[in-house]
């Protein structure tokens, strides 16, 4: 699950966010603000002024307070306003100011907002009651259904509401699980959360934010340049499997190597680290599988991802033949589709691979997409002349004296 990319995260970044206290207290306080002005009972009684955006006194309205005043207990600006089912306003094709209703919520204005309102309290008490289900059904729009969520119950739903979004944070973190619908992204995401002490006492607010300093928004689609959204780990898992042939190199570093240069997953700490820890969870899942059809399942279950402990081990994972030898195995991950620009290896898993008896390499191909490659070198010799190995680091201490 990328724990130690976030637990490095939490270490390196917490700090600085802490900073922020006073924001987040001042928004927790407008949170229970709100969640006291409309309780259930109250949004059943709620005129339509008193509802809408462009009403209200001073235009503290529901929806208003909803999306404005509490913009950064995440954002739901950008949609039209729509969402709400009901609001007063124009719209580009007719300039005057009037109420405006989504037609499905009813055939006139006051059948859509006693159908609104009723499935806003429908969803709060779903949510009260853990109904996931009724939670995901109901009709409200999904950013607005996601903000009321949280609102509500901010230690169950995270504050992020786009499903977009959503799945970007599923996929980066390598949470396993049927993700069909935002209400059931948002609390897969507290849970991750509260495999952190260090978050658990803290804002959710600040664990968003956390999660968009780490692995960043979702790159968005622009014309003419359709960005494909990284899987998530169930996914990748169920499209993957075993090579026996690698793929032609690229030609331009095929021969000597001359041209070599970093690979893409090496262009810095924090892909390096998320690509390698999806490799891994793949071969992982791969191995047991492996076992299971080869019918070993106290074997597969003895599957263990040993770096996620033991960084020092010289592999990765420890996994089994069949007739239960132990198969050390390092992972190496590429987001290419072939090993032309080859892997990187350390000086510790070159000497590991020496002296580990049935060790092997598993080479993970095209690992951020839908149907990862792997090819697995069984017991390599890498200083043979079948490999080219180049030396690219060297360590350096001062000298004394």
């Amino acid at each position: 699950m990328n724990k130690q990319l976030m637990a490095d995260a939490i270490k390196e970044l917490v700090p600085a966010l802490d900073l922020d206290e006073a924001k987040w207290r001042d928004a927790e306080r407008r949170r229970k603000q709100f969640v006291l002005d409309y309780t259930r009972a109250k949004i059943t009684v709620l005129s339509s002024d008193e509802y809408v955006i462009g009403k209200g006194p001073a235009n503290a309205s529901f929806c208003y307070r909803l999306e404005r005043d509490m913009d950064d207990l995440g954002r739901i600006l950008g949609a039209t306003a729509f969402k709400f089912g009901i609001y007063f306003g124009s719209t580009k094709s007719d300039p005057v100011q009037t109420y405006r209703f989504s037609p499905h919520w009813g055939s006139s204005r006051s059948a859509a907002f006693i159908a609104v309102k009723q499935a806003i309290v429908d969803l709060l008490t779903a949510a009260a009651s853990s109904n996931h289900v009724a939670v995901a059904e109901n009709p409200i729009s999904p950013m607005f259904k996601g903000k009321l969520l949280f609102l509500y119950f901010p230690d169950k739903y995270a504050p992020i509401y786009s499903e977009a979004h959503l799945l970007h944070f599923l996929a980066a973190t390598d949470l396993t699980g049927d993700y069909k619908r935002g209400p059931d992204m948002q609390r897969a995401l507290m849970t991750y959360r509260e495999e952190f002490s260090e978050l658990r006492t803290r804002s959710p607010l600040l664990f968003m934010r956390l999660l968009y300093q780490v692995f960043d928004a979702p790159m968005a689609r622009t014309s003419g340049n359709k960005q494909t959204r990284v899987p998530l780990l169930d996914e990748a898992i169920n499209g993957a499997d075993f090579i026996t042939k690698l793929p032609p190199q690229s030609a331009q570093v095929q021969g000597n190597g001359a041209q070599l240069g970093k690979q893409d997953f090496e262009k810095d700490q924090k892909n390096r680290k998320r690509i390698g820890n999806r490799g891994e969870e793949i071969v992982i899942a791969l191995e047991r599988k492996r076992l299971k059809d080869a019918k070993k399942p106290a074997l597969a279950n003895r599957v263990h991802h040993v770096s996620a402990d033991d960084d020092s081990a010289g592999f990765d994972v420890l996994s089994f033949d069949a007739d239960g030898a132990e198969r050390p195995i390092e992972v190496k991950a590429t987001t290419a589709g072939d090993l032309s620009r080859g892997f990187y290896i350390t000086e510790n898993e070159l000497a590991k691979s020496e002296l580990i008896a049935n060790y092997h390499v598993y080479v993970v191909l095209s690992t951020m997409t839908k149907k990862p490659r792997i090819f697995v070198l069984e017991k390599p010799n890498l200083k043979s002349k079948k490999f080219s190995l180049r030396p690219l680091a060297f360590h350096v201490l001062l000298a004394h004296g």
